[in-house]
């Protein structure tokens, strides 16, 4: 009966982590070929909406994934109190959107995504919401050398889904504290960079350049 109940929670927990995935990758495939660069970041979104009254691809893909966190987090539990809820929920969509941000050189959200995954390993290798991250890890490691070839890069259909199975993975495995850091740490990334650059950030730091140009064809 307990092992029972024990794979009935994986299962139920990789089917929300699928679900995540697939609806955060569909969403940005339609940003991808739909979206305009006229309004950039959270708040150029906020300010077509609000001034313009226009509904961007890229408002639309920020609320779908948000939805589907709050969806992915429900079926992954018996119970979520209402706060913890809407900040989980915006931690996933927001992990979402930082591997995407990182995505204007080649491989750079690839490296992002390996790193983080390496640490999440580290801290609960047996996480029942493990599988479908280190699945889509095999998926990236098969087109890896085509984007640091300069031939293609993921996109937001790519790099979207990278992030939202990491912030799945923190939502479920780690504790109150290290969500509360996570999201802390996400946001002030996002707010950093509506202002500034956060390849000038990368650029200017040594260890931050070595690994972004790292195995790229070209180190410019």
């Amino acid at each position: 009966m307990i092992l029972y109940e024990i794979t009935d929670t994986k299962v139920r927990i990789s089917f929300s982590c699928l679900l995540l995935i697939v609806g955060s990758s569909l969403v940005g495939l339609i940003d991808d070929v739909y979206g305009s660069h006229v309004s950039r970041g959270l708040m150029g979104h906020i300010k077509a909406f609000w001034v313009e009254k226009k509904i961007t691809t890229g408002m639309l893909k920020a609320v779908v994934i948000w939805l589907l966190a709050a969806v992915s987090v429900t079926l992954s539990a018996d119970v979520h109190g209402l706060v913890t809820l809407i900040s989980d929920a915006t931690l996933i969509s927001l992990a979402a959107n930082f591997i995407n941000l990182l995505d204007l050189r080649p491989g750079r959200s690839v490296k992002a995504f390996f790193i983080i995954l390496v640490l999440l390993i580290a801290c609960d290798c047996r996480s029942p919401a493990a599988p479908v991250p280190v699945g889509l890890a095999g998926a990236v490691l098969a087109g890896l050398n085509d984007e640091l070839s300069e031939e293609c890069m993921m996109g937001d259909a790519g790099a979207n889904p990278l992030g939202a199975a990491l912030g799945y993975w923190v939502v479920v495995s780690l504790s109150l504290f290290a969500k509360a850091f996570v999201l802390l740490s996400l946001i002030s990334v996002h707010i950093y960079s509506e202002r500034r650059s956060l390849s000038k950030v990368i650029d200017k730091n040594p260890v931050l350049r070595f690994i972004d140009r790292l195995g790229r064809s070209q180190q410019s």
